[in-house]
């Protein structure tokens, strides 16, 4: 018996919200203490906390406060949403014309992991959200965003195999404009958006210290150009944790790692000797081993360079002189172009709602009108020492309410997506075994 846990198509902080998915449990997985179990479809269990856990995000990104009508009617809709999904996977399960290939899962793995990336501010505020969401890291973000995937995919070529035999879906006006009545609580406002620009000021060594860490890597590198065993080399000079197992990265794929290391590992031809390659953990010398799809195995040895309490606060002085020269009138895009880390600062303002906001982003920015500017620290994952941002308001919008014409589109789509599913899930009914242990109403009460 496999359980199910219910997961959003991106990080709780991102304005959309993908309907709710499950992914299984291997055979003889433990349910929790104390937990309860709402649904059984065909091998899968809904369990209530999946249930609850994904109702709460749901309501927190609609505004819906718990105890309200409206939220027992978004808590009913999504019971009824996470049976219908695991109904239609049930049975395309058995179907065995339907095959998902890895690579498929993974190139949208990869684009929907970039997609999110690019609604954040810098990779820094993109890693560091990630440690503070319920996932904990990338890995496992990823983890559960490939088993989310490979179920939606299956479903989806489920019903788009079986599409001609279900008739459909008609929704009419006056249905579109009761669901937006009686729903109406639930669209809430448009969410506040603050516009701005950043300059990333990162925290490096000294020249002196920088070119050592370069030409300790460059040498390691004829080393092991000279014949020098990669994973003795690691064991030796690597500073990275990998050292040990002779600087082995496993296999991963786009996303995984910051965006030079990245690069250089999908470019490089394996058994190629690359480097040395800059981060801002120091230099690497990596090697590719081997290659599957959109995966690679790599390895690599890190020499990386002592930061100093005179380097942050020099980066911190940087940063502050850069403030300094917005406010007095300096174009923004003739600083990046300067050279001030303008690979990584977004070419026009970025525009993010205040949740998707890291909170020290959106602590600076609430106190700042268009055209002003706050210097933002912000710690990176794993590091002990912080890098600083430069943001620059170009003002902010939002807060009022949703109106019937925004939403009329979406909502029908929404109700017709609804009634083929409903088609689906009852003529699947007879072949799926659904046995409704608590409905959502007996849980809310208890």
């Amino acid at each position: 018996m496999r359980r199910t846990r219910s997961l959003l198509a991106s990080l709780a902080l991102t304005v959309a919200v993908a309907a709710p998915a499950v992914a299984q449990q291997p055979v003889g997985s433990q349910v929790p203490l104390r937990d309860r179990i709402m649904a059984v479809v065909g091998e899968d269990l809904l369990l209530e906390t999946e249930w609850r856990e994904q109702t709460g995000l749901l309501a927190g990104q609609l505004g819906v406060e718990p105890g309200t009508p409206d939220y027992r009617s978004l808590a009913r809709e999504t019971f009824d949403q996470m049976v219908s999904e695991m109904v239609i996977v049930a049975a395309a399960r058995r179907d065995t014309a339907i095959q998902i290939s890895e690579e498929r899962v993974a190139e949208e793995v990869d684009a929907e992991i970039r997609e999110i990336r690019a609604r954040f501010p810098s990779e820094q505020a993109f890693l560091e959200q990630l440690t503070q969401s319920q996932w904990g890291s990338l890995a496992a973000y990823r983890a559960d965003l490939q088993e989310r995937k490979r179920r939606e995919l299956l479903g989806q070529a489920f019903l788009e195999r079986n599409r001609g035999q279900v008739e459909p879906p008609q929704v009419t006006a006056e249905e579109v404009r009761r669901y937006w009545e009686e729903n109406r609580g639930a669209f809430g406002a448009r969410p506040e958006t603050y516009r701005f620009e950043e300059i990333p000021v990162q925290v490096t060594p000294d020249e002196e210290d920088l070119e050592e860490a370069r030409a300790e890597a460059e040498r390691v590198l004829v080393e092991l150009r000279s014949g020098k065993d990669f994973a003795a080399a690691a064991r030796q000079y690597s500073d990275d944790d990998t050292a040990d197992r002779g600087g082995d990265l496993g296999w991963f794929g786009r996303g995984r790692m910051v965006e030079p290391f990245e690069e250089a590992a999908f470019s490089a031809q394996v058994g190629e000797l690359v480097g040395p390659v800059e981060t801002p953990f120091g230099y690497h010398v990596l090697q590719v081993v081997d290659r599957r799809a959109e995966e690679a195995r790599a390895r690599h040895i890190l020499v990386g360079y002592e930061l100093e309490e005179e380097d942050v606060a020099r980066a911190q002085a940087e940063a502050e002189r850069i403030r300094g020269l917005v406010s007095r009138g300096a174009d923004v895009d003739s600083l990046q172009a300067a050279g001030m880390h303008a690979d990584t600062a977004a070419a026009e303002p970025i525009e993010l709602s205040r949740d998707q906001l890291p909170a020290e982003y959106a602590e600076a920015l609430e106190g700042l009108e268009s055209g002003e500017a706050e210097v933002v620290e912000l710690r990176l994952p794993g590091r002990e020492v912080p890098s600083f941002n430069v943001v620059v308001s170009r003002g902010r919008s939002g807060g009022e309410p949703v109106t019937f014409e925004e939403m009329e589109a979406p909502i029908r789509r929404q109700l017709e997506q609804q009634k083929a599913e409903k088609a689906w899930v009852d003529r699947l009914g007879e072949r799926v075994y659904v046995d409704i242990r608590i409905p959502p109403e007996e849980a809310l009460s208890s």
